[in-house]
């Protein structure tokens, strides 16, 4: 059959509707990550929308547990703060003072606290919550998680010391191979996160990456999850929907 014989379809919004097979392109990709991701040990599970994915949570999390958060604007668009409060559970710190806090307050910093001793008084305590919740900035479609950190606190509270560790990632943070994860996390991420907390550095302001000495930057630790850690009851929600940086 000649090229000319065939006909085509024309693309129409009712027969393609682009936000439907952009949804049917997360499932297949998060269905994947998972199953691999629970090939390197990890507790994953796939949650298909915001919902789902609190409802997840929420059922891993005991009454009055007592819960490290690091900074994710992923968990606070999941909302889990009310349904919490409900199980008389304590947030340390609270979601939402994280991240109105580069809006709201004129000094820099990473929770609404008086004084810097106060601010790491409440780090201090990641390491010996009950529970401790995060986002990750990349995932390999492999299993691999990569998360990137200015102070170091959101990554030694996922690594040791909590009797579990809940992370959570959009659709959007799963790229190919863990070369293409680091990439992300180191240029996109980090970056993003500088611009959140209004650092004038300069990737903030020519938007490119120049390995600054700023003491400000938000890239100074990366860690690599090849595999959960030993004795480590690790979670992971892939959620379908594009969140966080």
């Amino acid at each position: 059959m000649e090229f000319s014989d065939y006909t085509f379809e024309p693309l129409t919004s009712a027969m393609h509707d682009v936000s439907e097979i952009k949804k049917e392109y997360g499932r297949q990709q998060g269905i994947r990550a998972v199953e691999n991701l629970k090939k390197n040990f990890f507790n994953a599970v796939y949650a298909d929308n915001i919902d789902e994915a609190r409802s997840v949570i929420l059922d891993l999390i005991s009454d009055g547990a007592v819960i490290g958060c690091g900074d994710s604007h992923t968990l606070f668009a999941l909302n889990l703060d009310p349904e919490l409060g409900k199980k008389g559970c304590t947030v340390i710190p609270h979601t939402h003072a994280l991240n109105v806090h580069s809006q709201e307050s004129p000094d820099w910093g990473y929770v609404k606290q008086g004084t810097r001793e106060d601010m790491l008084e409440i780090l201090r305590h990641y390491l010996v919550a009950d529970v401790f919740m995060l986002g990750a900035n990349a995932i390999s479609m492999d299993g691999q998680i990569v998360n990137i950190d200015g102070v170091g606190n959101r990554v030694a509270g996922s690594l040791y010391g909590a009797e579990k560790i809940i992370m959570v990632a959009g659709v959007n943070k799963l790229e190919k191979d863990l070369d293409s994860a680091i990439s992300r996390a180191r240029y996109v991420a980090a970056h993003m996160n500088n611009i959140k907390y209004g650092e004038k550095m300069p990737c903030t302001v020519t938007g490119v990456c120049a390995d600054c000495k700023s003491r400000r930057r938000c890239c100074n630790v990366t860690a690599v999850y090849h595999k959960a850690p030993i004795e480590s009851e690790f979670y992971v929600v892939i959620i379908n929907e594009e969140l966080g940086f």
